[in-house]
């Protein structure tokens, strides 16, 4: 084992900064991840773990369940690069989820590349956080529930069949003359990819838009560049009922399952399984319903599960909430046997709360949707509502998925919105979009304003001068601001004072040909102290690391060796505890070190001493309780 020493200011345990880790944001910890995985992959551009970790880190829960299931390969395998890449070119191209696939190709790309040009830690951090942190964010997106759907905008359906009619017979699309707007319009034509957009009239026939407003013509291009919804052809929903809510330790006593092929329901599976442990009162009066003397005679878990994993095959097995309860406890109870592994999980609580801010159970979003549960709480009518529930929300992703295309093309639209000017016949939705795409136009990415100023030089157009049109955007000082490199020390001021203080305070040496050398060992010894400093969801990405968990944080994980240190009872269950004879808390406190114990798939060691700085230990019950030798 090496042992990394922290600088002083990092042992202190109760000064301020320690308070503030504790109270510190999520923004915070997000950028903390961001910077962590982006190093990892700096430092091994090939090593899969450190791929999917920052693959983690810039896709979205639901949105990465989505890759995998589309793809062969798991994130943190040597193919799923190439996977991610083929799958944006099968998907259409202006759709958002396409865009952020090769988003985060070409990202990790410049990663891989950011090693040659910076040449010290500091400096690639600073490189890092000059992008966009955490998950790929559309904004349409994230506004969606205020968006109306193109298709229910019949202005636009009509317009969207009349450029689709010129675009196929290559018929040029031509903008009537209204100053300003018209110079919007065109340019927004040009952006969605639109080729013959002739200036002016075009010789011969053309398709002449007249009288167009900004929004028709966005909600028109965003039906023509929505594309067709790609649901999973086949999958199998499923759902346990146990014995109690503990993930750790509960049995199963019901299983249901049903198979959908194209959204139709086409098998079925139930069985009720002998848990071969009490069912908790609870559970029989406030979940299931079900007894001890019901599942008497049922066979055990290791019994059905053949039958279950026959029945799914190679299809995809969804669950609601299913990363928090039924997934974990199905990989525990089946740990170590045949065909465990290659099962491929879908939740459907992130895509519900993607789509919608209400309740994310599954009773209240069947309800919202109008569909009968059944028997809520019994597994076959659960296994049923989710099938049914999926497919509904299934549609209402495409909705969304229409809603949020062509989010390139909104700095246009805001040109043409601010043109045509405010007013109070104008709907929320028109002033929430210009709101915001107006930032786009302004922003320094965007050529909308040059694209502008050139076109009304050009047709000398009877259109506002640009500083008229940025006042009506919002005015210079924002332009500027916008426009303005972004300073990671005024970002994220926080998370860049904690990376700072565990950089190294002496300037490094330049890269060696090799690759080794004073910034690569920078980034290690960044890439540890993190590791020690925090549980950022980033440092946890390497197979050979050691994780150090509290007992109670272990709930639900499992790890190939486990090492539980100190069990005393002056340690657990605690010195006050033990010399009180607190009955309530040395119960808890055995439970919880059961708890740790059965995270252990192949080797359990618990250790315990019989002094500590020369005072006794107190013994040690649990084990002794357990009948386990001590040895030495």
């Amino acid at each position: 084992m090496e042992i990394v020493h922290l600088p002083p200011r990092l042992r202190a345990k109760r000064d301020h900064r320690a308070i503030a880790y504790r109270g510190r944001s999520l923004i915070e910890d997000e950028v903390i991840r961001y910077v962590v995985t982006g190093l990892r992959v700096i430092r091994s551009p090939d090593d899969p773990v450190a791929l999917g970790a920052f693959a983690r880190a810039v896709l979205s829960e639901h949105f990465l369940q989505e890759v995998l299931a589309a793809t062969a390969a798991p994130p943190d395998s040597a193919d799923f690069l190439e996977s991610v890449r083929q799958l944006a070119r099968r998907r259409p191209h202006h759709d958002p989820d396409t865009k952020k696939l090769w988003r985060f190709v070409y990202q990790v790309e410049n990663l891989r590349a950011l090693a040659r040009s910076r040449h010290s830690v500091a400096a690639l951090v600073d490189e890092i956080l000059s992008q966009s942190i955490g998950p790929y964010r559309n904004v349409l997106e994230e506004r969606h529930d205020e968006l109306s759907d193109p298709l229910e905008f019949p202005g636009a359906v009509a317009l969207a069949a009349r450029l689709r009619k010129a675009i196929d017979a290559e018929t040029p699309i031509v903008i009537e003359a209204q100053g300003g707007v018209g110079i919007a319009l065109r340019g927004m034509l040009i952006a969605a990819g639109v080729r013959h957009v002739p200036r002016g009239m075009a010789p011969g026939s053309a398709e002449t838009l007249r009288k167009v407003d900004s929004l028709t013509l966005f909600k028109a291009l965003q039906v023509l560049h929505a594309g067709e919804s790609t649901p999973l052809p086949r999958y199998v929903t499923f759902d346990f009922e146990t014995t109690d809510k503990d993930v750790a330790t509960c049995g199963v006593v019901e299983v249901g399952a049903a198979r959908v092929v194209n959204g139709e329901i086409v098998d079925t599976y139930h069985t009720l399984v002998n848990p071969y442990q009490p069912i908790a009162a609870e559970a029989t009066k406030k979940a299931h319903g079900y007894t001890d003397a019901d599942v008497k005679d049922a066979p055990s878990f290791a019994e059905i599960l053949p039958q279950f994993r026959a029945f799914v095959g190679d299809d995809i097995l969804i669950a609601h909430n299913g990363q928090s309860f039924d997934i974990p406890v199905l990989r525990r109870l089946a740990a170590g046997r045949e065909g465990v592994d290659d099962l491929v999980f879908y939740d459907t609580l992130p895509l519900v709360r993607s789509l919608s801010r209400e309740s994310g159970s599954q009773e209240n979003v069947a309800a919202r949707l109008g569909i009968d549960v059944g028997r809520a709480h019994h597994a076959l009518d659960d296994a049923v509502t989710l099938a049914k529930v999926y497919r509904e929300l299934e549609k209402q992703r495409a909705v969304r998925a229409r809603k949020a295309v062509l989010a390139d093309v909104l700095d246009y639209l805001a040109i043409g919105m601010a043109l045509e000017g405010d007013g109070p016949e104008r709907s929320a939705e028109w002033k929430m979009l210009l709101d915001k795409a107006r930032y786009r136009a302004m922003g320094r990415y965007s050529d909308s304003l040059e694209f502008y100023e050139t076109e009304r030089e050009i047709t000398r157009a009877d259109a506002p001068p640009i500083e008229e049109l940025i006042d009506l955007l919002g005015g210079q000082a924002l332009r500027t601001r916008l426009a303005a490199d972004p300073d990671p020390s005024e970002r994220y001021p926080a998370a860049l004072a904690r990376l700072r203080n565990l950089m190294e305070p002496s300037p490094p040496d330049p890269l060696s040909p090799s690759g080794r050398g004073g910034t690569m060992d920078q980034i290690d010894r960044l890439l540890e102290r993190v590791a020690l400093s925090s549980t950022s969801g980033g440092a946890e990405v390497s197979r050979n690391r050691v994780t150090l968990l509290t007992l109670h944080s272990t709930k639900g994980l499992e790890f190939s060796r486990v090492y539980v240190v100190g069990v005393e009872d002056y340690q657990v269950p605690g010195y006050h505890e033990t010399e009180k004879n607190l009955e309530a808390e040395i119960a808890e406190a055995r439970r919880l070190l059961y708890v740790g114990m059965t995270r252990a798939r192949d080797r359990l060691v618990l250790t315990r001493v019989t002094d500590r700085f020369g005072r006794s230990s107190g013994g040690s019950r649990f084990l002794e309780e357990m009948g386990l030798a001590v040895t030495v």
